[in-house]
């Protein structure tokens, strides 16, 4: 039986032609070979009609061209009154309309029948490109590092995924221009670097799902690089589409915990962990006795059995209580609470004279973990469980974790949907044979969409919808968390579904994402998080997780493939801590300096969305992981007052846990003080760009000196590689990186 978001139910939303637009009276009209001209107080524009080329004047100074000419087409009707123009494309079967209103220059195009619109063709010739990749960078024009990325990386660079805002800049000295995507879906930006600078052009697909209308706004402002963020939360508060932060957490019942937390996952979910064994010996002597257990160990397994070094080698260690943990679940099997109940009460009823209480069992989600958390003194927290059913496992630790006043949630994901018998490790993606036959995303050409790491299919999250709300129910039920961490959704990676059975829209597909999300933080009353936090998908979400750290090298060998390069990233093993999670490694010298350059990056996405979502780095490259960047890093989050995340287990507390608590003590009382505060300017305050300061609505001040020397800030001293808050109250705060 379907639910009102089955998959057989179609509603494809059609943007219209507000009034205003559709009509326009007492036109004048304009020969098709004249140019229009658009006049206001702060600046002319003129466009030719049949190509579309765009020119900005101010006063005397050069003209400042916007878009450059395509292709000339037949100009029909065309009409003009005042400030707004219209006109149709005969060619292209375009209507087109533009209007000038104060400092803001729109472009509409619509179209009746599937097909393209290339607009705009911006020209070379500004000093830099203000370009939200995750949370925001500045590209020299003629930085040829860059422009090999952008050719390589990041052409045809999508709007909704590919950046964290669906607005960009221009840097032409003592103006920025501003380009807002208001609508963001089914758009292409393809770069063209050259000793020139960077031209960009963007191209516009209107489908048989979206025949909706296409803008694009551009915008005139002084010498503000955060420009183009700021004119797209504006644009988002005059729609009526910005959620702050205050109201998305006052529908959770711990929403208040999420303000001045770090973040962190816990790795190690196992129902035993070596930490939980009081005596080997005792637990060899048990085993021993075993038969039925021993049958089912591995050869590495049987050999750490025997092993005379077992009490003191923990390699040995971690292998042999996998091999106990694997015996367990095959003699108790099954994933619910009953079934993990039944193998915690065999395992302590035959090895319980070798282990400690079973209620402190576990490694990463464990209550002794949540102690030592405490311990740390850290007050805040997010706490991350990447297994989703673990908690059924170690339910006394998200009630200690609860009880600490920490936020706790499951990794959960509905993105891929595998067949029967693929990868049973992936348990989130294990959604059913009728989800993957009959949910995943059909092509235009009749194929299906290859899920993540092209295995199984991705999926409309309108027809998963039902597995959602019954899977999420079920977990909560014998749980009882108070955070939801459903990845995918919140990045922008949507779809245009052409199955004929749900036929769906870039548009709709965003819509039913962010529907997903807010019921579960509205039925279960928690805080949701996702992975990004993406302009066109986070007004359901709280946190994102990783638009603090772009993802960079997916296809170079050297971080990807060859474990003896100095650059890989780890291996998917151990379970308790992988090598991805854990292993700190070298970054190559390209990439720190593209995407770890301080002087190249800017706080866009936190000058449209810092009271909004809370964003941080992405688990695969917490602030460890790189050593070169690890200062960079630890200044960038100080600076843009958003929090550290770290991977934890107990075997790396001793190390990790004094870390965070040192970027916790500088982050979280400001953090207490800024998460509702708009994040309202950026300069630069050294020539080379590495003394920079953030700005908030409250007037608190952030200086960062990225410098390995002592930087001179009127009668203050900012250290080497420090953060420095001046409040409104005169008094400061200091963190300096180690």
């Amino acid at each position: 039986m379907h639910t009102s978001s089955s998959p057989r139910r179609t509603d494809v939303t059609v943007r219209r032609w507000p009034a205003r637009w559709a009509a326009l009276s007492l036109l004048a009209t304009i020969a098709p070979a004249d140019a229009l001209t658009l006049n206001d107080a702060n600046w002319n524009i003129t466009i030719d009609p049949a190509t579309l080329a765009t020119q900005a004047q101010l006063g005397s100074t050069a003209p400042l061209p916007l878009s450059m000419a395509g292709p000339a087409d037949q100009v029909q009707g065309l009409r003009q009154q005042g400030g707004q123009a219209s006109w149709r494309l005969r060619d292209a079967a375009v209507l087109v309309e533009a209007r000038l209103d104060g400092t803001v220059l729109t472009m509409r195009f619509q179209r009746d029948q599937p097909g393209a619109i290339t607009y705009p063709r911006v020209p070379a010739g500004a000093r830099g490109l203000l370009l939200p990749l995750s949370e925001g960078s500045y590209i020299p024009a003629q930085d040829a590092n860059w422009h090999q990325a952008l050719l390589r990386d990041y052409q045809d660079l999508d709007t909704t995924q590919g950046m964290g805002l669906p607005a960009l800049g221009f840097d032409h000295g003592t103006r920025v221009l501003s380009l807002l995507f208001a609508t963001p879906f089914n758009n292409q930006l393809h770069f063209e670097p050259s000793d020139a600078g960077i031209a960009l052009t963007a191209r516009h697909q209107f489908t048989r799902l979206d025949l909706g209308y296409y803008e694009v706004q551009f915008t005139l402002d002084g010498p503000d690089l955060l420009a183009p963020a700021k004119r797209y939360r504006a644009w988002l508060q005059a729609q009526g589409r910005f959620v702050p932060l205050k109201d998305k957490l006052a529908a959770a019942h711990d929403g208040a915990r999420l303000i001045g937390a770090s973040h962190a996952y816990l790795w190690g979910d196992a129902m035993l962990a070596r930490q939980d064994v009081r005596a080997w010996p005792a637990l060899k002597t048990a085993l021993a006795g075993l038969p039925t257990w021993r049958r089912g160990f591995d050869a590495d397994g049987r050999k750490a059995l025997v092993a005379g070094d077992l009490a003191i080698n923990r390699y040995l260690q971690r292998v042999l209580l996998a091999n106990v943990n694997s015996a367990a679940q095959r003699l108790a099997p099954g994933a619910d609470a009953a079934s993990l109940d039944r193998r915690r009460t065999l395992i302590a009823a035959k090895l319980g004279g070798a282990l400690i209480d079973p209620a402190r069992w576990g490694d990463g989600l464990s209550v002794k973990m949540v102690e030592a958390l405490r311990g740390a003194g850290l007050e805040r927290l997010w706490l991350g469980v990447p297994e989703m059913q673990a908690g059924l496992a170690h339910p006394e630790a998200i009630a200690a974790a609860r009880a600490a006043g920490y936020l706790i949630g499951p990794y959960d994901s509905y993105d891929t949907a595998l067949p029967q018998q693929i990868n049973p490790s992936w348990t989130t993606a294990h959604l059913g044979q009728d989800a993957y036959q009959h949910c995943g995303v059909m092509r235009e050409d009749g194929k299906r969409q290859s899920g993540f790491k092209d295995n199984g299919v991705y999926t409309n999250p309108a027809c998963i919808r039902p597995l959602l709300e019954q899977r999420v129910r079920a977990v909560q039920r014998d749980s009882n968390y108070n955070s939801w961490f459903l990845d995918v959704d919140a990045t922008g990676m949507v779809f245009d579904d052409y199955d004929p059975a749900k036929p769906t829209s870039q548009q709709r597909d965003a819509s039913n994402r962010i529907a997903g999300m807010d019921w579960v933080a509205r039925t279960l009353g928690v805080v949701v998080g996702s992975e990004g936090g993406n302009a066109v998908a986070n007004s359901a979400v709280a946190f994102g997780h990783g638009m603090e750290t772009m993802g960079f090298g997916w296809h170079d060998p050297d971080m990807r493939e060859r474990r003896a390069s100095p650059y890989y990233l780890g291996r998917y093993y151990p379970a308790d801590a992988p090598e991805w999670a854990f292993n700190q490694v070298s970054i190559k010298p390209v990439y720190r300096q593209r995407y770890f350059d301080p002087a190249l990056r800017l706080p866009l996405f936190q000058a449209a969305f810092h009271d909004s979502v809370i964003t941080t780095l992405h688990w695969e490259t917490d602030i460890l992981k790189f050593k070169e960047a690890r200062r960079t890093s630890e200044l960038l989050l100080q600076l843009y007052n958003v929090p550290p995340l770290l991977n934890l287990n107990l075997d790396s507390n001793s190390e990790r846990l004094p870390y965070l608590k040192r970027l916790d003590a500088f982050f979280r009382p400001l953090h207490e003080r800024l998460a509702y505060q708009a994040l309202t300017g950026f300069e630069w305050r050294s020539a080379d760009r590495l003394v920079q300061q953030t700005r908030f609505a409250d007037g608190t001040r952030l200086l960062a000196n990225f410098k390995s020397q002592p930087f001179h800030e009127g009668a203050h001293t900012l250290p080497p590689f420090s953060v420095t808050a001046f409040l409104p109250d005169g008094t400061t705060r200091l963190f300096q990186s180690r």
